[in-house]
Protein backbone atom coordinates (compact mmCIF):
# COMPACT_ATOMS: atom_id res chain seq x y z
CA UNK A 1 0.00 0.00 0.00
CA UNK A 2 1.69 3.58 -1.31
CA UNK A 3 1.06 6.43 1.38
CA UNK A 4 2.75 9.08 -0.69
CA UNK A 5 1.96 9.47 -4.72
CA UNK A 6 4.26 12.15 -7.24
CA UNK A 7 1.60 14.78 -6.73
CA UNK A 8 2.50 14.90 -3.10
CA UNK A 9 6.26 15.58 -3.64
CA UNK A 10 5.56 18.20 -6.55
CA UNK A 11 3.12 19.89 -4.41
CA UNK A 12 5.46 20.23 -1.46
CA UNK A 13 8.30 21.24 -3.43
CA UNK A 14 9.37 24.98 -2.14
CA UNK A 15 11.56 27.18 -4.69
CA UNK A 16 12.83 26.44 -8.32
CA UNK A 17 13.70 22.82 -9.93
CA UNK A 18 10.32 20.67 -8.93
CA UNK A 19 10.94 17.09 -10.36
CA UNK A 20 8.60 17.03 -13.44
CA UNK A 21 9.39 13.66 -14.13
CA UNK A 22 6.73 11.49 -12.39
CA UNK A 23 7.82 8.22 -13.20
CA UNK A 24 11.33 9.09 -11.61
CA UNK A 25 9.57 10.51 -8.21
CA UNK A 26 7.07 7.22 -8.25
CA UNK A 27 10.13 5.08 -8.00
CA UNK A 28 12.08 7.12 -5.49
CA UNK A 29 8.65 7.03 -3.18
CA UNK A 30 8.80 3.31 -3.19
CA UNK A 31 12.79 2.91 -2.27
CA UNK A 32 11.69 6.01 0.69
CA UNK A 33 8.74 3.88 1.50
CA UNK A 34 10.63 0.44 1.85
CA UNK A 35 13.34 2.10 3.57
CA UNK A 36 10.58 3.45 6.21
CA UNK A 37 8.87 0.04 6.72
CA UNK A 38 12.04 -1.79 7.22
CA UNK A 39 13.26 0.85 9.46
CA UNK A 40 9.71 1.11 11.65
CA UNK A 41 8.21 -2.84 11.66
CA UNK A 42 4.95 -3.06 12.27
CA UNK A 43 4.26 0.88 11.22
CA UNK A 44 1.14 -0.08 8.51
CA UNK A 45 -1.09 -2.03 11.60
CA UNK A 46 -0.22 0.73 13.19
CA UNK A 47 -2.19 2.74 10.98
CA UNK A 48 -4.65 0.24 10.32
CA UNK A 49 -5.50 0.58 13.86
CA UNK A 50 -6.09 3.71 14.14
CA UNK A 51 -5.33 4.46 17.66
CA UNK A 52 -2.72 7.53 16.52
CA UNK A 53 -4.90 9.86 14.41
CA UNK A 54 -1.93 11.68 12.70
CA UNK A 55 0.24 8.81 12.28
CA UNK A 56 -0.60 8.65 8.85
CA UNK A 57 0.09 12.04 8.20
CA UNK A 58 3.15 11.91 9.72
CA UNK A 59 4.63 9.08 7.55
CA UNK A 60 3.60 11.18 4.37
CA UNK A 61 5.62 14.12 5.25
CA UNK A 62 8.72 11.95 6.31
CA UNK A 63 8.54 10.19 2.54
CA UNK A 64 7.81 13.20 1.07
CA UNK A 65 10.95 14.90 2.76
CA UNK A 66 13.40 12.33 1.98
CA UNK A 67 12.19 11.97 -1.64
CA UNK A 68 12.49 15.92 -1.72
CA UNK A 69 16.53 15.71 -0.40
CA UNK A 70 16.91 13.18 -2.96
CA UNK A 71 15.70 15.58 -5.90
CA UNK A 72 17.44 18.40 -3.98
CA UNK A 73 20.73 16.72 -4.52
CA UNK A 74 21.10 14.04 -6.66
CA UNK A 75 24.66 14.11 -7.53
CA UNK A 76 25.42 13.52 -3.88
CA UNK A 77 27.42 16.56 -3.62
CA UNK A 78 28.62 18.00 -0.75
CA UNK A 79 29.39 21.41 -1.07
CA UNK A 80 28.65 23.79 -4.30
CA UNK A 81 30.39 26.93 -5.08
CA UNK A 82 30.11 29.37 -7.48
CA UNK A 83 31.74 32.59 -8.54
CA UNK A 84 31.41 35.32 -11.05
CA UNK A 85 33.53 38.27 -11.36
CA UNK A 86 34.41 39.49 -7.77
CA UNK A 87 30.94 37.53 -6.31
CA UNK A 88 31.05 34.23 -4.89
CA UNK A 89 28.97 32.12 -2.81
CA UNK A 90 28.51 28.03 -1.68
CA UNK A 91 26.18 26.19 -0.24
CA UNK A 92 26.85 22.95 2.19
CA UNK A 93 24.53 20.30 1.32
CA UNK A 94 23.36 18.38 5.09
CA UNK A 95 23.61 15.19 6.49
CA UNK A 96 26.39 12.87 6.90
CA UNK A 97 25.20 11.07 3.17
CA UNK A 98 24.23 13.64 1.10
CA UNK A 99 22.32 12.45 -2.10
CA UNK A 100 21.50 9.31 -0.49
CA UNK A 101 18.14 8.58 0.66
CA UNK A 102 17.92 8.65 4.51
CA UNK A 103 15.74 9.55 7.29
CA UNK A 104 16.38 11.99 9.97
CA UNK A 105 16.39 11.12 13.38
CA UNK A 106 13.41 13.72 14.21
CA UNK A 107 11.59 12.10 11.34
CA UNK A 108 11.85 8.52 12.71
CA UNK A 109 11.44 9.26 16.29
CA UNK A 110 8.08 10.86 14.89
CA UNK A 111 6.49 7.74 13.41
CA UNK A 112 8.40 5.16 15.51
CA UNK A 113 6.01 5.19 18.28
CA UNK A 114 8.88 6.53 20.84
CA UNK A 115 7.07 8.27 23.54
CA UNK A 116 3.31 7.18 22.93
CA UNK A 117 2.91 4.56 25.66
CA UNK A 118 1.84 5.43 28.77
CA UNK A 119 4.25 6.42 32.14
CA UNK A 120 4.86 4.17 34.17
CA UNK A 121 5.77 4.00 37.40
CA UNK A 122 9.02 3.47 39.63
CA UNK A 123 9.70 3.20 42.68
CA UNK A 124 13.14 4.30 44.09
CA UNK A 125 13.91 2.58 47.35
CA UNK A 126 15.54 5.66 49.48
CA UNK A 127 16.48 3.52 52.31
CA UNK A 128 19.75 2.42 52.45
CA UNK A 129 20.93 -1.50 52.80
CA UNK A 130 23.33 -0.97 55.30
CA UNK A 131 19.76 0.38 57.30
CA UNK A 132 18.17 -1.80 60.03
CA UNK A 133 15.15 -0.62 58.47
CA UNK A 134 15.86 -1.88 54.98
CA UNK A 135 14.32 -5.13 53.66
CA UNK A 136 17.58 -5.88 51.96
CA UNK A 137 19.57 -5.28 55.67
CA UNK A 138 21.30 -8.79 57.03
CA UNK A 139 22.90 -7.69 60.29
CA UNK A 140 26.08 -8.11 61.17
CA UNK A 141 28.36 -11.39 62.63
CA UNK A 142 27.67 -11.65 66.11
CA UNK A 143 25.06 -8.85 66.61
CA UNK A 144 24.65 -5.12 67.05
Amino acid sequence: MAWVVAQDVIDAWIGEGAPSNTASVTTWIGRAERLVRSSVPGLQVRIDGGLEPDLLEDVRDVVVSMVERKFRNPEGVRTRQESTGPFSGSVTMGGDQPGELWITDAELKRISGAGTSEPRLSVVDTIPVTSPFSPYYVPPIGGW
